[in-house]
């Protein structure tokens, strides 16, 4: 008969001495160190279970950095997970996860202060979600998935996003559920443009009832675009997104900047580094966020792998009616196949904004490469300290990094690392 013991679950006091790199506070038990979400440095807490990760059972001691969460769905929601801290010291934690990010690569450098854009209470700034919408017995859910289970958190409110969003909850449930089978999920990427929502629906075909209904209550709310698995079933007029003088019509459910004054942050900083450069290459360039920026002074050439990212990217260009310089584009693979020190040759400014598993081989090219000015910019710590250490090595010098809060609430964050060549090299 095996022993119950190994099944029992434990509670115990222990004090949080730090936070980890996803927001759980850590502590020691036995000479071990256990994980508990939703605790902060300093507070003594009853803490349940076994193993490395507990669950918080109740604050005995708590931090004065500790407040009231602003959305009554944290805790089980999964996509924040620390907004019962201070901000000042929840800014402090963000910048000291790049701070220990370059320092793990043995990289000196003091990044900036965090860049964050609330202001009086204001979260409501993220313009772009993802929902998942599914049926629990006769009931829809719709909203994110919950943290550590799977399951979903039927969200009536979010306060990080856009009211634009937060305000048409209800009627994109209802679209939502017309697509939705009986059994099994479906995505609804929900973009807020500056003239109207653009809503794409991931999940298997609906009957032409239902998307006929789907397209009258699109329009009811005065949505731009209703698409579904990228054909648009109606468009009352093209959603735009604004990147400096050119207006850009994403595809539907693609990549786009999560917060727009992020986006306006991050461009600013890349073309004011790269000032002065005569030709500009924009490397996993997306639908042009920062190559339409960077060409109202100097030609660019966007690289990305999404054929309809970068068809969007060349409408916007053509439609600026030549106000900026030329905007030439490629599509291609850069992990597989990046830029080599070759074809850089024609460039003396980059800048490069992969996806979370960074840009190593790229890296590895324009470390031999002789780009006078490069612009890093990434979602991912690790990543970009690895590939800031290849620039290094290969002879660049770090200038400035720059966190920006992009995904408040959440251990997600955006940085952007300014480096130039070093001349005294070779």
């Amino acid at each position: 008969m095996a022993d119950g013991r190994d099944e029992e679950q434990v509670s115990g006091t222990l004090t949080i001495d730090r936070l980890g790199r996803l927001g759980d506070g850590m502590g020691q038990v036995g000479g071990e160190t256990v994980h508990v979400p939703f605790t902060l440095p300093g507070e003594v807490v009853e803490a349940g279970g076994k193993g490395s990760r507990r669950r918080l059972e109740g604050v005995l001691e708590p931090s004065s950095d500790r407040i009231d969460p602003v959305c009554h769905h944290f805790g089980t929601c999964g996509g924040c997970q620390i907004q019962h801290m201070a901000h000042p010291s929840y800014l402090a934690w963000k910048r000291g996860l790049i701070v220990e990010a370059l320092a793990r690569e043995g990289l000196d450098i003091e990044p900036e202060p965090v860049v964050s854009f609330v202001a009086e209470g204001n979260f409501g700034l993220r313009r772009r979600a993802v929902f998942t919408c599914l049926r629990a017995g006769g009931k829809v859910l719709f909203g994110f998935s919950q943290r550590q289970a799977n399951r979903i958190v039927n969200v009536e409110e979010c306060p990080v996003l856009v009211p634009a969003i937060v305000e048409k909850i209800a009627e994109l449930r209802q679209i939502a559920s017309l697509f939705l089978p009986r059994k099994g999920s479906l995505k609804v990427a929900v973009l807020a443009c500056e003239n109207g929502l653009d809503i794409a629906i991931e999940g298997p075909a609906a009957n032409d009832k239902s998307v006929q209904q789907a397209i009258s209550t699109a329009i009811e709310m005065d949505a731009a675009r209703l698409s579904h698995n990228g054909e648009t079933l109606i468009e009352t007029r093209r959603p735009v997104l604004m990147a400096g003088l050119a207006q850009v019509t994403p595809p539907p459910g693609g990549f786009v900047q999560a917060v727009r004054q992020a986006e306006q942050k991050m461009a600013e900083l890349a073309t004011a580094h790269l000032a002065g450069c005569t030709k500009a290459a924009d490397l996993f360039a997306g639908h042009g966020g920062f190559a339409l920026r960077l060409a109202q002074t100097m030609p660019v050439h966007a690289v990305e792998s999404d054929s309809a990212a970068l068809a969007a990217l060349d409408r916007a260009w053509r439609e600026t009616g030549g106000r900026l310089m030329p905007v030439t584009h490629e599509r291609r693979d850069l992990y597989r196949a990046p830029i080599t020190m070759k074809e850089l040759e024609q460039f003396d400014g980059v800048v490069f904004d992969p996806p979370r598993a960074g840009a190593e081989a790229q890296s590895h090219e324009l470390a031999k490469s002789g780009v006078r000015r490069i612009v890093a910019i990434s979602c991912n710590p690790g990543t970009l300290a690895r590939d800031l250490l290849i620039l290094v090595d290969g002879g660049y010098r770090i200038t400035s990094v720059t966190p920006i809060d992009q995904f408040v609430f959440s251990h997600h964050l955006e940085a952007v690392a300014l480096l130039e060549r070093d001349a005294s090299y070779r």
